[in-house]
């Protein structure tokens, strides 16, 4: 999700965590020196150009807005880059990250940490450091006692994404309201930061009931919201931190007309399944992200760093530290009570999306 039409900067914003994917990510100083598990089809590249490899925390239809910036950024600057999806949790990315190791020709790795805490994905990460392989995080960062593992972080600042969500919670629903959180894993670094965020924007009136976790099983995470629903009938608002959590939710509480009457739903990103969900007033808010922007400035950035390319890492790095892509608020149409400088409705996000290729983000 990188800086290109209205995504920049410290642009986008968007209400469902608009995740997985990462205020937020981490703040801590970089060190420039230094899905299946199937790979998507690779950028071309120049002879003898450099490659990089993306490596995914899940496999959804987030990432593809990640993917075509990492090939727009590819083919503009001759390096090969292809994105290797992950869907089997820890261990899954543990051996997509040895598979990056083995590869001599492989220069860089950019990664979005599955579970921040996992010493194996820190350590994973350190091998390939030691190594002489550039590494990244990118959407969602190691843990902040682990960040040498890494030279830098591209992503959501995703505590102030959270807020954003927080603030649009509020802004539907004033008197507040119990809430329950939905998402693939609770220990991600982007999935800790967006709920604490949250609960910071929303303010005191709004109280959690429960984190229902899902392991990136779409068949559960939709289990997960009928049972919330039955569990804790007097429920107010349900948050969903991953993209795929929003179009599970919207489906649950779209088929009964009294529960959608009465609840709020808030989520992050927009899969492609929750833009007719958003449409149908099934999602009241949704916060974006910019994977585009992630993936474009991420392989960038490790062109810069591999080459050591001072003026290069400082236009993608301007503070030293790290690279905040933004996030926008997105919402069925302008009658939301919704308002601010960052919310767009569902029609003018799909002309930002159609102007890039792309059906989601």
């Amino acid at each position: 999700m990188q800086r290109r039409i209205g995504f920049s900067t410290l642009g986008v914003l968007s209400l469902a965590f608009l995740l997985s994917g990462c205020g937020g990510g981490t703040e801590n100083a970089v060190n420039p020196g230094t899905a299946s598990s199937g790979a998507a089809p690779a950028a071309a590249a120049k002879p003898g150009g450099l490659r990089f490899i993306f490596v995914t925390n899940s496999n959804a239809d987030w990432w593809n807005a990640m993917e075509k910036g990492m090939q727009d950024a590819a083919a503009e600057f001759g390096v090969k880059a292809e994105m290797r999806r992950n869907e089997q949790q820890s261990q899954g990315q543990i051996r997509l990250l040895e598979d990056a190791l083995s590869l001599d020709d492989v220069s860089g790795v950019a990664v979005s940490v599955f579970e921040a805490e996992s010493p194996g994905i820190a350590d994973a990460l350190k091998r390939l450091k030691d190594a002489g392989k550039v590494v990244i995080t990118v959407d969602s960062d190691i843990a902040p006692n682990a960040v040498d593992a890494r030279s830098a972080y591209i992503g959501t600042f995703n505590v102030k994404a959270g807020e954003a969500a927080g603030k649009a919670a509020a802004a539907l629903r004033p008197d507040g309201g119990k809430t329950a959180v939905f998402v693939g894993t609770a220990a991600a670094a982007n999935a800790r930061e967006r709920r604490e965020g949250f609960f910071a924007g929303a303010g005191s009136k709004f109280s959690q009931v429960e984190i229902f976790e899902d392991q990136t099983d779409k068949n559960k995470a939709q289990v997960n919201v009928q049972t919330a629903l039955s569990k804790y009938p007097d429920l107010g608002v349900l948050v969903g931190l991953w993209s795929y959590n929003a179009p599970r939710i919207a489906e649950e509480v779209s088929r009964t007309p009294d529960i959608r009457k009465k609840v709020n739903v808030v989520t992050f990103d927009l899969d492609e399944l929750a833009v007719g969900h958003l449409q149908n007033r099934n999602i009241d808010a949704t916060v974006c992200q910019n994977p585009y922007d992630m993936g474009f400035q991420g392989v960038k950035l490790l062109k810069a760093l591999v080459e050591k390319n001072d003026k290069a890492i400082a236009e993608v790095l301007p503070d030293g530290k790290v690279r905040d892509t933004g996030v926008r608020i997105v919402v069925p149409d302008k009658s939301s009570p919704v308002k601010g400088d960052n919310v767009m409705t569902i029609e003018e996000m799909k002309a930002w999306l159609s102007s890039k290729g792309l059906k989601s983000t």
